[in-house]
Parts: C-alpha cells; structure tokens; sequence
C-alpha cells in the first residue's frame, strides 16, 4: 500500500472512530507535505517545539504547532496548504470543460467557513442541553408532585394508626399489621422519590454549567469572526404570556424621599417604568428586572443610569422602596437591609 493510500485509510479510520470529527492537526500531519509545513513554518518565523530544528521537525511536530495558533491570518495561510490541494483535483477537469471561465471565481473563505461550522455544531449541542434541562425540569416537578402526595399520605396514615383502636383485639391487630406493611411500603417509596429527586437535581446542576460553557464558547467564536461576516441573531420568541393581572404599586414615603434632588424627566421615567412593571411583569426586556442577592428586594431599569428598588407584598402588589443611581447600588441595598 502506497503512503498516500495508507495515509487516507487512517483518516478515514480515525472519522469513523471519532463519529465524523477529524482534528486540524491529522488533516495537516496526513494531507500536507512536510517540505511544505517546514516551509510555512520558516516564513511565520514559528520554532517546533521538543527540541527539533526546522529543518528535521517531522510531519506530526509542525501539524500540532500549526493547530495551536490563533491568530485568524496565520490559521489563514495555514489552511490554504489544504484547500488547494484537496480542490485541485475537482477543479481541473470543470475548469478544462469550460475553457478557464471559472478561473477569475472568488473563493470562500475557509476559515470563516470553518468556524461557522463550529458555531452551528455548538449551538446544536447548545438547543439539545437545553431541551434536556427542560426535560429534566419537568420530571423534577412531577416527581416532587409524587414525593409530596406520598408525605401526605404516610402522614395520613400515621395519624390513623396512631388513633386509638375500639375494635375488638383479634380484628385490630390485623388492621395494625396491614397498616404497619402499607407504612413501610410508602417509606420505601418515599425514600426512592427522595434519591431520584437527588439524581434529577444533580443532572440539572450538570446541565445549567453545561449550558454556560456552551454559550461562552459560543460568545467566543462570535467574537473572532469579522463584523462584516457575523450573522444576525435571530430574534427571541416571545416568552408565554404570565398572568395578566395589574400588580397595584404602593409608593413608600422613602420613595418620595429619594426623589429629592433629581430632575423632572428621571422621576417621570422611574414612574413609566413601574407602571409598565405593574402590567406587563418580570419578563418585559427593557425593565431588566431582577433579584438582589440574599435580600427580597428587587430593581428595575428606569434609565440608563437610573434604578427603582421595590419588595413584592403577599397579596401580589408591590411595594416602590426607592429612587437610586446605579452606581449607588451597594449603598442602596446596604441601607434597604439594615431599614427591613
């Protein structure tokens, strides 16, 4: 067997073995001569690493340099030691057909086309963690809907047979020892709720940081392609619509107090946006409404540099605590905690 030949059944192997994933640095280390990675290599001014001068570093050595780079010009030539070589043979016979017509054609760009392959396979992941975590939402509930209704009922029973008996001994201790074996019946049940609960709420710690780490990468690769190349985002559907019921808002006296000093058009703001609170909710976008840490206590965004800090009371309405700066936040929050 030739070494090309060989070179291909290993690459075809590795894919296969890989479920359809090659990595830069086999394609390089396979499909490339080396005089020619030594070459590059010499013009990007680039040192193989362990010891090895350029002009002995063997195939596999500059592959795993070349991977390493992340420079998008250098990722550039090195690409084009590829793609020529693996368009080549299709482009002669069309470009004989058509007498050099196609010779003025622009090529892609293999780079951006490369990491928008990248960024769609990550998104995909990205859609199925997602799905998963909804899943996994969803039979957390329901088990926790089971493991409160079997509370309720081992409680029930307990307090049954922990009522006095009027029967006569023979039938009551019958019923004791029928109502014992149904109590530890629920108790293993319970238990097992109780261990599935955990294994579902691990899994759902597993794939929120799944998630985070899928679209930091995302964000990433976004962020290297150039501006001209980047696709719009689509936009977001709209989320469900939550109960439409006005939340009332009580404007505390600290909240006309915080209005002292500031201008017309930020009180004016600070009001739109709560009424705009009390009819549309949490999930209105350019409220930017959100919880503050270790406190019950909740902002809006009034402005660009304006936010309203309210409390939400038992019976649904709101409590307006104050006006602030957003740079004032901490100071804000500090003073709320220790006022209650």
């Amino acid at each position: 067997m030739s070494d090309p030949a060989l070179a291909r059944k290993r690459l075809v192997e590795r894919v296969l073995a890989d479920g359809g994933d090659l990595p830069l640095t086999l394609l390089l280390e396979h499909a490339v001569p080396v005089a020619a990675l030594r070459e590059l290599a010499r013009e990007l001014g680039l040192t193989p690493k362990g010891g090895f001068r350029l002009a002995k570093a063997p195939a596999k050595v500059l592959a795993a340099l070349f991977a390493e780079q992340r420079d998008a010009e250098v990722l550039d030539k090195v690409l084009q030691l590829l793609l020529p070589a693996a368009g080549a043979p299709a482009a002669a016979p069309a470009a004989e057909a058509d007498g050099g017509a196609a010779a003025g054609a622009a090529k892609p760009d293999p780079l951006l086309a490369l990491r928008d392959a990248e960024i769609a396979r990550l998104r995909a992941e990205l859609d199925r963690a997602r799905e998963a975590q909804n899943r996994a939402h969803e039979r957390d509930t329901d088990l926790q809907r089971q493991l409160d209704a079997a509370n309720d009922e081992l409680a029930r029973r307990r307090a049954e047979a922990a009522q006095p008996k009027v029967q006569a001994p023979p039938p009551l201790a019958r019923d004791a020892k029928e109502l014992q074996r149904q109590i530890k019946e629920v108790a293993s049940e319970n238990e097992g709720l109780r261990e599935a609960d955990r294994a579902l709420r691990r899994q759902l710690a597993f794939d929120q940081t799944r998630i985070r780490e899928l679209e930091a990468e995302v964000t990433e690769l976004d962020a290297l392609l150039p501006k001209g190349k980047r696709r719009r985002k689509p936009q977001p559907e709209p989320a469900a619509a939550a109960e439409r019921r006005f939340r009332l808002p009580r404007f505390l006296p600290s909240f006309y107090k915080s209005l002292e000093g500031k201008e017309r058009k930020a009180v004016e703001r600070a009001v739109q946006a709560v009424l705009l609170f009390c009819t549309e909710g949490h999930g209105y976008p350019g409220l930017e409404v959100k919880q503050m840490g270790g406190q019950d206590t909740w902002s809006l965004r009034a402005s660009l540099g304006l936010r309203v800090y309210f409390r939400h009371r038992d019976d649904g309405d709101v409590e307006v605590l104050e006006l602030a700066d957003r740079e004032d936040q901490h100071t804000t929050l500090r003073r709320l905690k220790e006022r209650g």
